[in-house]
């Protein structure tokens, strides 16, 4: 095709980019690429072939953390260029919105890898046009009932999607029952990361719990974890990737929560697959940050105070659990659950109940804020959820964000940190709130 034609297609989709962004009613993730998809489908293979070394990440947590984390790793290696959906936009028309943003008028991109977040649906959809070196998995949970249905669609979606692509090389969380089988029958190279038995049947994963003692070859586990008091990770990894045995690899794992060892061993399996050193892997990942949403914590000061609001994103029973497992030691907690219910959160927000909730009775709680669309949803929760009905009288209903997030800082003290745990898109407007839009990272 002559890349003329591309000129003013592309011109197009940039200048709508351009005017979404500068009208604040988007940030131009993902409309350009739904119309240049629907009227121009053949622009999505011309862009993505260009790119040598495509990685996707998919399944139901994780994604985001482990493509940043790969990002950091990968970026130590000279002459390396990445891109990626930082922004989250993990559908067809965000991937495809990304490589016009990235490549010029005449439809030409600079990189050597891509590493994409990809929606568990979409990723059979737009599996052959990828056509990924390697497909990493990370779980299967429970998650958008309204959206997905139920797990083993999600699952039948994701084999669907590395069957298309038999000469990837799969990354796979060993331990989730579902995950750990995706590839049984197919010819894909499989690798498998796992935690110690402790740390692992204390996750809600469906299905019988197997573990991955029986593996032998390509399977990568942490030992000696340590959680230390800032709740980030220590960890040693050891095992075997691609037929090699590793030397140990120590590393800590910024990322709050011992459940992020799984996505730093995924990162660094397709870091060996791509044959990154492990003294690159090791300052890779002391360069990461948590991914937006992720851990990150957002600094707010006003008149000489000064309150920290770490962010701990909640999208199904499995997060959320997770993250109040987490918390749950913070001395004197003072938390935040932002709770939408519009359709990127999932309009259907009867996964509360699933949630484990009841972790909370054996936190010191000074106080909790509920804010967003169903604060008051929050807030019959927590009744149910308390033990003790005095804690009740410590959890304050603020259903506009902005105004909630200004009543906890009036609230908390100088120095004080404050744990949020938001739906996607509450996260969102908490972040716009505080000053930080996806832009920005």
């Amino acid at each position: 095709m002559n890349k003329l034609l591309l000129i003013p297609i592309l011109l197009l989709a940039k200048s709508l980019i351009a005017i979404l962004k500068a009208s604040k009613r988007g940030s131009g993730t993902a409309l350009p690429g739904y119309l240049v998809g629907k009227y121009f489908p053949f622009i999505f293979k011309l862009l993505i072939r260009q790119i040598p070394n495509i990685i996707t990440i998919t399944g139901t947590n994780g994604k985001t953390t482990s493509q940043t984390m790969l990002n950091a790793v990968l970026s130590e290696s000279d002459g390396v260029k990445i891109l990626r959906n930082s922004a989250g936009a993990n559908l067809s028309q965000g991937i495809l919105s990304e490589l016009i943003k990235q490549a010029d008028l005449f439809g030409n991109l600079d990189f050597t890898h891509a590493i994409l977040e990809v929606e568990e649906a979409t990723l059979p959809r737009i599996a052959t046009l990828l056509r990924p070196t390697v497909i990493a998995v990370t779980n299967l949970y429970r998650d958008q009932l309204d959206a997905y249905g139920e797990t083993d669609m999600t699952e039948k979606l994701i084999r669907d999607g590395i069957a298309q692509c038999p000469t990837a090389r799969v990354v796979v969380n060993g331990d989730d029952p579902r995950t750990s089988r995706l590839t049984q029958g197919l010819p894909n190279s499989t690798h498998y990361v796992s935690l110690p038995e402790a740390y692992a049947k204390s996750l809600p994963y469906e299905g019988t719990f197997r573990g991955s003692q029986h593996l032998s070859q390509n399977v990568l586990r942490a030992e000696e974890i340590q959680i230390n008091s800032d709740l980030t990770t220590d960890l040693v990894a050891v095992g075997d990737v691609d037929g090699t045995t590793l030397d140990p690899i120590h590393l800590n794992v910024k990322s709050p929560g011992f459940f992020h060892v799984y996505n730093a061993l995924t990162t660094l399996t397709i870091a060996k697959l791509l044959d990154v050193s492990d003294n690159q892997i090791r300052h890779g990942f002391q360069q990461f940050n948590p991914a937006f949403g992720r851990g990150e914590v957002i600094v707010r000061e006003q008149a000489g105070k000064q309150v920290n609001y770490r962010v701990l994103l909640v999208k199904n029973p499995a997060s959320f659990s997770l993250s109040l497992d987490l918390i749950k030691t913070v001395p004197n907690l003072k938390v935040m659950f932002a709770i939408n219910d519009n359709t990127a959160d999932s309009k259907d927000v009867s996964w509360l109940w699933d949630s484990h909730l009841e972790y909370l009775n054996q936190a010191a709680i000074a106080w909790i804020f509920c804010t967003g669309i169903r604060a008051k949803d929050m807030q019959v929760r927590l009744k149910y959820a308390f033990d003790d009905a005095a804690v009740s009288d410590r959890t304050h209903v603020e259903e506009n964000i902005k105004q909630a997030i200004a009543q906890s800082f009036d609230r908390a003290q100088n120095g004080d940190t404050i744990y949020v745990l938001p739906t996607y898109t509450a996260m969102l407007e908490f972040r716009k709130q505080m000053g930080k839009t996806l832009e920005k990272i």
